[in-house]
């Protein structure tokens, strides 16, 4: 038998952006830009990890809200908004990919990619080397749970991989990441 706990966090958090989803549903412009400050660095991490590419990333964090405000009176209320967020995300970045045809390699990039955002301390820059020596599938299931916040079962219905899945991979990627990091003398 498998017991869930939800925070109380994340149950309030769920609740907000669901009212938000609510009150775009009848045209709350407001609601839409509380929506975006609150989820758009998940959306956008998500986003980058699936493309490999900053353009990318911007043209489809633009069109998830413009979806989420055509779409927002679809979405019925099931405690979990990230997830249909996620979601819209996942099947825009695959049109992208099918509309480019083939990925381009995160190893053939020009430069590394910075998965936090443009900030430049010294922590953040570690934090981001280290990230990128993470598989894409680590990586991106890393920035679902660190930065959108997403529980395991969450990320594992966004990216289509079984629960256990994501958490062995999750695992794994947290421990190359203290290695690199220790190993760096980062923290």
């Amino acid at each position: 038998m498998v017991i869930l706990f939800t925070s109380a966090a994340d149950s309030s958090r769920s609740e907000r952006l669901e009212g938000w989803l609510s009150k775009i549903a009848n045209e709350d412009m407001t609601s839409l830009r509380l929506l975006y400050e609150d989820t758009s660095a998940g959306v956008y991490s998500f986003a980058l990890s699936m493309l490999g590419s900053r353009e990318d990333a911007e043209d489809v964090l633009q069109d998830v809200y413009l979806s989420i405000h055509k779409s927002a009176h679809l979405y019925r209320r099931m405690g979990r908004p990230m997830e249909w967020i996620m979601t819209i995300t996942r099947n825009l970045c695959l049109t992208k990919l099918r509309e480019r045809k083939k990925t381009q390699s995160l190893t053939e990039a020009d430069e590394p990619i910075d998965w936090l955002g443009n900030s430049k301390s010294d922590d953040r820059i570690a934090l981001n080397e280290a990230l990128n020596t993470l598989s894409p599938e680590e990586r991106q299931i890393v920035l679902l749970h660190a930065v959108a916040g997403l529980k395991h079962r969450e990320i594992a219905a966004v990216t289509d991989s079984p629960t256990p899945t994501v958490i062995t991979r999750y695992n794994r990627a947290l421990k190359k990441l203290k290695k690199k990091l220790t190993e760096g003398g980062a923290f």
